[in-house]
């Protein structure tokens, strides 16, 4: 009965759907814990706004943080989205706003799944799905407000179309859509558009090309159209700091995108790809799809040098990961349990801290509100009220030192304040409290 079960047509669907849902469920297990820095800059200055226009950067919460400075962290379509939801709700759960990126995590581990599943073989699909639900980046970039997740997904569904061979208007104007929406969502998505082209340009059919183009050209206008005023404030306003090199940012990518920073799964997905890519070497698209990213990686790493490059920001090449680890797995069989073994270690060594807050900001926003409503004046230093504005505005910016004589407390929720100030502020408010939480907040006061 079993092997009767697994031989099933639909079987690579229900195998898909229950790693789907229950990657989704995992991942909103601790939902309910503050949001993280980026997130809650997101929040506050993207999606909790009087105006819908807020979720493409075009206004600041507070009006001493320049929206330049912030900008970078909304990702535009899942900004959208939010800020729908909470101009229908008013919610401002933290829970209601991670169901979008847990719902696109697990559909991205579910249909990916799936899809391996129909190509390579029950077991290997399953494998595949279980490392990309398990993988440190992917869980940690998709269990906030964030559009990792969201991007990764929209970018897969498109993918897989172009990927079918036979395109229809409705398919064609489907992939520019979901492609457009992954751009829209997080702009590096636009090396996946890269990848197409050059996949489609090796084939040298003109008849493919010319199907195309109107598709590629609308997706690239949707993504624009979503980026552009943040786009602008980054290049023409300068809203980046300085560029900066980062010697070895290659070496970080690829080695967060099989597992780190959890080292033994790290070694047993690494060579799991390794032997994948082997067997996959015949298949021209992998190695322009390889050709494409390399080539993209240079001109950042190299040229460009951007002050902010991230591993997460090619979180969308994870799904090729599980690809060659499906490819391996079907070509050695031996090479399900080591996946496996993975996925169990790197689950144990997330665990600590799974449900923590990543910063004190509820606990930080009650205790300015309650000195505010006792008539002091509770301050912030600047730079922290782009992610305090998320829960609370009662507070008062400071600047510049002189302003801390007017202070009646200063809470320090973050890293990223001038540490000069906050020394100054430790001086003159000596007596200190603690917020615990992953990145503990304090509260100085005299």
């Amino acid at each position: 009965m079993l092997r009767r079960a697994l031989s099933h047509p639909n079987a690579p669907i229900v195998v898909g759907a229950a790693l789907g849902m229950a990657t989704t469920a995992a991942y909103l297990i601790g939902s309910g814990r503050s949001f993280g820095y980026d997130a809650a800059a997101t929040f506050g200055n993207f999606v909790a706004t009087p105006n819908l226009i807020d979720a493409f950067a075009v206004h600041s919460a507070m009006p001493t943080m320049p929206l330049k400075s912030i900008a970078s962290n909304d990702h535009v379509f899942l900004s959208l989205v939010s800020h729908v939801i909470y101009s229908l709700t008013g919610s401002r759960s933290e829970v209601v706003y991670r169901l979008v990126p847990a719902l696109a995590a697990g559909g991205t581990v579910g249909v990916s799944a799936a899809v391996l599943a129909r190509r390579f073989g029950l077991l290997a699909g399953a494998c595949a799905g279980v490392f990309i639900a398990t993988n440190p980046l992917f869980v940690e970039n998709s269990r906030d407000l964030r559009g990792y997740s969201l991007a990764a997904l929209l970018a897969l569904l498109a993918t897989l179309i172009l990927a079918a061979g036979t395109w229809s208007r409705r398919r064609l104007v489907s992939y520019a859509v979901l492609l457009g929406l992954a751009i829209a969502t997080h702009v590096f998505v636009i090396v996946v558009l890269a990848g197409h082209v050059v996949w489609i340009a090796m084939r040298r059919s003109r008849g493919d090309i010319k199907s195309l183009l109107p598709a590629w050209v609308t997706a690239v206008a949707i993504g624009a159209a979503a980026n552009a005023n943040i786009e602008i404030m980054e290049f023409v306003q300068h809203g980046f700091p300085p560029s900066m090199f980062n010697p070895a940012f290659p070496l970080y990518l690829v080695l967060f995108l099989v597992g780190a920073p959890a080292v033994l799964p790290l070694g047993l997905w690494l060579s799991t790809a390794g032997l994948g890519l082997w067997a996959a070497r015949r298949e021209a698209w992998v190695w322009a799809a390889i050709a494409v990213v390399a080539l993209v990686v240079a001109i950042l790493w190299l040229v460009l040098q951007p002050a902010y490059l991230y591993p997460r920001f090619f979180i969308f090449l994870i799904p090729g990961v599980a690809y060659l680890m499906a490819a391996a797995i079907r070509r050695w069989w031996v090479l399900a349990p080591v996946v496996v073994a993975g996925a169990i270690v790197a689950i144990v060594a997330q665990a600590p801290g799974y449900t923590e807050d990543p910063l004190a900001l509820p606990q930080a926003a009650n205790t300015l509100e309650r000195a505010r409503a006792a008539g002091g004046n509770p301050c912030v230093l600047h730079s922290d009220e782009s992610v305090l504005a998320a829960y609370t505005t009662a507070f008062t910016v400071v600047t510049t030192a002189d302003q801390l004589n007017g202070c009646s407390e200063v809470v320090i929720v973050s890293w990223n304040v001038d540490p000069m100030l906050r020394e100054l502020a430790a001086q003159q408010f000596p007596r200190l409290t603690v917020l615990p939480a992953y990145y503990r907040a304090v509260v100085l006061e005299r």
